[in-house]
């Protein structure tokens, strides 16, 4: 197995939102008929608009599969303030087409999948977003990890974000998420709960550039 990284571009869409929803706790529940929604909701706005400062692993064993991408906006206010402009009404919809088929009520999920980090999980947040502007999502294939895919694509971040100016980045990941938690914490990030105070929901990892 050899991993390459290169730039995300367009012609990924598919093989993202598949890594996207396979990675996510619906898709890991099987919830298919969610697929595009998750897709929606936390890569596909990225990959339209932030495309640029996005990254992909490909397994060259494999015929250049995709196997895992970092998604980043090096702005999270802009990039928050963008996604209600420019996705939110595609999520809405979704929403209300699925509602009646799924089983699930509908403010339940938008209240799950209209969360926005700055509004909705308090000060702490929107100061992290303020030190360190930039924000990403990692996801990998399972049975691609453990192959040292995350530490390239951080790498690789790192390297862009520097190139361009950015001060730094951060990440939310659920607290029960130990092996996530120890892999930012390898990658030199700093859990910002025991140094900003408590959140209410999850643990905000930021890193300075």
């Amino acid at each position: 197995m050899t991993i390459e990284i290169r730039a995300m571009q367009p012609s990924d869409e598919a093989a993202v939102a598949d890594i996207c929803y396979v990675t996510s706790p619906w898709g890991r529940d099987g919830r298919e008929n969610l697929r595009h929604l998750v897709a929606l909701r936390w890569c596909l706005h990225y990959l339209w608009h932030e495309t640029e400062h996005c990254h992909v692993a490909v397994d060259t064993g494999l015929e250049n599969k995709v196997v895992g991408y970092l998604i980043c906006a090096p702005d999270t206010e802009r990039q928050e303030a963008g996604f209600r402009q420019s996705t939110l009404h595609l999520v809405k919809a979704e929403i209300k087409r699925l509602a009646p088929r799924v089983g699930i009520e509908r403010a339940k999920l938008e209240k799950e999948f209209f969360f926005l980090p700055t509004r909705n999980m308090g000060a702490t947040a929107r100061k992290v977003a303020e030190d360190y502007q930039a924000h990403l999502h990692i996801d990998i294939y399972p049975d691609h990890h453990r192959r040292g895919i995350g530490r390239l694509l951080f790498a690789a971040h790192e390297i862009h974000l520097r190139a361009i100016g950015c001060p730094g980045y951060h990440l939310g990941v659920s607290s029960s998420n130990q092996q996530a938690v120890q892999f930012y914490t390898a990658m030199g990030m700093t859990d910002m709960t025991h140094v900003g105070g408590p959140l209410n929901f999850g643990i905000i990892f930021a890193k300075a550039l």
